[in-house]
């Protein structure tokens, strides 16, 4: 007697000699099978029911692959923290230039950052550098916004989150809010920095996004739009920076 099998979807795809993964995920809530390329993750994403769905993911993958040729090759390409690998500081080109012999703590100067020590610790040392650089600056920036709004604030942190640029919680209750950050703003132009600041510092007031919050938003940042637009067109980018593949 033969059994029936369900149908495996594959864990990577192979897109113009380009390796991408399938990420599988049920979705206790799911009706269907939703099929989604991820830029700022780069792999493509399958949402499943609680039960079953196997066979229609692997349809969709089939039926859809000239759309997912397409929407890969509009990927970001992947900037290993690599010597010579050119990366954006504050949205300027960057040239890591390593030597063993340089100090192994990243110095940026002018548009070439040195770092020395093992080449195997190069791309964590450039990370946690960058990391460091990104809290140096957003932290106090947003500790100056929350003093004007008279908010109490009680941590500033930065993370590698790929949904959203910056969060707020904490703020409906009197002990102080916690704002957390991308690292990976460190790459983007001080000015976009700013706006995310001043977006989080606004949640601080209006834990929405209601007419009030944008007219806060606006008041401490008016760029903000700007910042939006630019985020919107550049920001997945900046999750492809560090990357091996």
């Amino acid at each position: 007697m033969l059994r029936w099998r369900r149908p495996q979807l594959p864990e990577e795809l192979i897109i113009a000699g380009r390796p991408v993964p399938v990420v599988a995920t049920r979705r206790p809530m799911a009706r269907g099978v939703r099929l989604r390329a991820s830029a700022i993750k780069g792999r493509i994403e399958i949402s499943l029911p609680p039960r079953g769905g196997e066979e229609v993911g692997a349809a969709l993958l089939k039926a859809h692959h000239a759309w997912i040729e397409a929407q890969v090759a509009r990927w970001p390409a992947p900037i290993p923290f690599a010597p010579g690998a050119v990366i954006p500081v504050d949205g300027a080109p960057v040239r890591i230039e390593w030597q063993a012999d340089h100090p192994r703590t990243p110095v940026l100067a002018g548009d070439a950052l040195r770092v020395g020590g093992p080449l195997s610790l190069l791309s964590g040392r450039i990370e946690r550098w960058l990391k460091a650089r990104a809290l140096a600056e957003l932290e106090p920036a947003t500790h100056r916004l929350a003093d004007q709004l008279g908010r109490p604030l009680t941590r500033v942190s930065v993370g590698d989150t790929s949904s959203r640029w910056g969060s707020c919680a904490g703020a409906r209750g009197g002990d102080g809010a916690r704002i957390a950050y991308s690292w990976r703003l460190v790459f983007a132009p001080e000015w976009v920095r700013f706006a995310i600041v001043a977006h989080e510092a606004a949640h601080l007031v209006h834990q929405d996004h209601s007419p009030a919050f944008h007219a806060l938003n606006r008041q401490l940042d008016p760029r903000a739009g700007e910042a939006r637009r630019w985020l919107a067109r550049h920001g997945a980018a900046l999750h492809w920076v560090g990357r091996e593949i």
